[in-house]
């Protein structure tokens, strides 16, 4: 999971490092086709690790009671309805958000787009996919802090929350400026664009990456059961 999303972060940055900074990486970056063939292949990425993400939340009783060396009660499942569990709607709905990226960064493939199809088919699902990503980087800071806000910089898994938060906040930022003018025919403000993106992106590699060392910090615990449970 934490690989997936971490490729799907490079994924949206690299492009846009080379729209910010042109020529800084490849060449090969400057043609708006690969871009935004880049791009979508991003979102699926997300969308894979979304899922997995609510895969793992879903089989969260089944997990720990592996990890404390107990036969699991609960058969494994691809999908259940947890509504009333903040966990459980925190990662839907980004799953959710990756759908609407994917559709936004396919649409933006289509030629020949006028200035309201592009707003209906590329900004209104990106805007929603981005309002998606901030609800769910929201309740996974209220389902970490137990409240709207708490400072625990000791905990990795503040850390991951907190971030990721951030990255949501710079691609709804990023949103509101892919929107096309009518009296233009061009979006508003393309290298706030790439610039948020950007920002966005970085965000979510780092809280993606800050996942391995939070996924050790989940298992020692269990090491200990498991070999008080030998003894």
């Amino acid at each position: 999971m934490a690989m997936l999303f971490m490729i799907g972060a490079a994924c949206f940055a690299a492009p846009c490092i080379n729209e910010v900074w042109p020529g800084l990486i490849s060449h090969w970056l400057e043609d708006v086709d690969t871009i935004n063939i880049v791009f979508f292949v991003g979102s699926i990425f997300f969308t894979s690790a979304a899922y997995l993400q609510l895969l793992e939340v879903v089989n969260a009783d089944r997990r720990a009671e592996l990890e404390a060396g107990v036969t699991p009660t609960n058969p494994f499942t691809w999908f259940s309805w947890q509504p009333n569990q903040i966990g459980w709607l925190s990662a839907f709905i980004q799953l959710v958000g990756t759908l609407f990226f994917n559709l936004n960064t396919f649409d933006v493939m289509l030629s020949d787009l006028n200035w309201l199809q592009q707003d209906l088919l590329i900004w209104t699902p990106d805007i929603i996919g981005c309002v998606c990503f901030l609800v769910a980087s929201g309740l996974a800071v209220i389902e970490e802090c137990h409240s709207f806000w708490a400072w625990k910089p000791r905990s990795i898994s503040w850390w991951v929350v907190m971030v990721n938060m951030l990255g949501s906040i710079a691609f709804m930022v990023a949103g509101v400026f892919t929107l096309v003018l009518p009296s233009s025919q061009e979006v508003l403000d393309l290298y706030q664009i790439n610039l948020w993106t950007l920002v966005g992106a970085a965000c979510f590699f780092v809280g993606a990456y800050l996942t391995l060392p939070e996924m050790t910090q989940w298992k020692r615990p269990a090491m200990l059961v498991r070999q008080q449970a030998h003894n």
